[in-house]
């Protein structure tokens, strides 16, 4: 499972990958690790783990249920059907089951997943605690600090979330999406050179991560290496050929190395790929501009501002447009609806219309 946000410019997103839990969280047989007098009991726990790692949760369900009814005192059955009611997203269930776990006995497995539930319904102050928690018990319990990363991120607190991916890296240094994830939270401060040293290194540590190629193309550009972004780019669409971010990123650095029409083809996948995508549609009525297209280009942003009356840079863009087509009563009211937006830019476009 993956949980997926939105960061930095549209073009970048931060994944916390949902991984290892269930290896963590389900242990291999009973046999095992306690004794169960009731026989029935234990067949159905071990039944139940054999539903729960094929993907079968309604099934292991089931089997956690009558295990339960039979051993009411059993916290690892109470901890796993937890795991079991989060893969189905029923969340205040699986709190109570891990509150029931934890009533039972101390448990840091039960305390992480808890706390994967508190992230899951935005209580993230409540997931902090728990993961503060769980590194108390085991303090090399190294999904707890990534996670906890994660809902620091969420809360703007990058340096701490920097730490604690720190920490989560140096528990295991192939942590491809720990490194990710720290880039993410370096870009945040503005620290391009680390963002781009920690998205690199997750490319290479798994070359399959293609929104790290895509965060690393990302800041390539940003850094003034919009050619040497382009590389990037292909990888992460070659990887995922569904993932409109990056054909709209490598649009952007088409368009900034002056390959206008590769732009243009790439914001036009982009938005075949997500419809409606007003950051590609905006972004190929400058391409279309810049290839002196201007009455598709005002289509394009047209498009922009019907949907979204608010997109301050789509009204600047028109403006110049409708300029370079002897419009200057229109270029004059788009621009004067940018600086009214916030837009810095247009006050030196709007200077022409008062000059007049």
């Amino acid at each position: 499972m993956k949980i997926q946000f939105k960061a930095l410019l549209t073009v970048l997103i931060v994944f916390f990958y949902f991984q290892g839990y269930a290896q963590d969280t389900v242990q291999t047989r009973i046999a095992d690790s306690i004794d169960i007098d009731n026989q029935l009991s234990e067949v159905n726990y071990n039944q139940a783990i054999d539903q729960y790692m094929s993907g079968h949760y309604d099934s292991a369900l089931l089997a956690l249920n009558r295990t339960i009814a039979a051993k009411p005192g059993f916290a690892e059955a109470f901890n796993n059907r937890g795991a079991v009611k989060y893969m189905m997203k029923d969340y205040s269930g699986a709190l109570l089951d891990y509150d029931s776990a934890l009533s039972i006995e101390s448990s840091a497995k039960a305390l992480f997943g808890r706390g994967l539930v508190f992230l899951a319904i935005d209580s993230l102050r409540e997931a902090i605690a728990d993961f503060d928690e769980t590194v108390k018990l085991d303090p090399n319990y190294v999904e707890a600090y990534y996670y906890r990363g994660g809902a620091k991120f969420l809360m703007n607190e990058y340096q701490s979330a920097i730490d604690d991916y720190t920490r989560a890296i140096t528990l295991k240094n192939d942590y491809a999406v720990a490194y990710n994830d720290r880039g993410s939270a370096n870009l945040k401060l503005r620290r391009l050179e680390k963002a781009k040293n920690d998205f690199y290194n997750a490319t290479l540590l798994d070359p399959t991560l293609y929104f790290a190629f895509n965060n690393l193309g990302s800041v390539k550009i940003l850094l003034g290496e919009a050619d040497a972004a382009i590389a990037d780019l292909t990888a992460a669409v070659k990887i995922n050929p569904d993932y409109y971010y990056a054909f709209n990123s490598r649009g952007k650095a088409k368009y900034l190395t002056e390959d206008y029409q590769g732009a243009v083809e790439d914001f036009t996948k982009a938005l075949e790929l997500k419809p409606g995508y007003l950051a590609a549609i905006n972004n190929r009525g400058n391409a279309k501009y810049k290839l002196e297209n201007y009455h598709e280009a005002i289509i394009d942003y047209n498009q922009v501002i019907d949907t979204d009356p608010s997109f301050g840079e789509a009204w600047l863009n028109r403006g110049i447009a409708k300029e370079m087509l002897r419009d200057e009563e229109g270029a004059c009211a788009d621009w004067k609806k940018a600086v009214a937006l916030g837009v810095a830019k247009a006050n030196d476009y709007f200077e022409k219309c008062t000059d007049n």
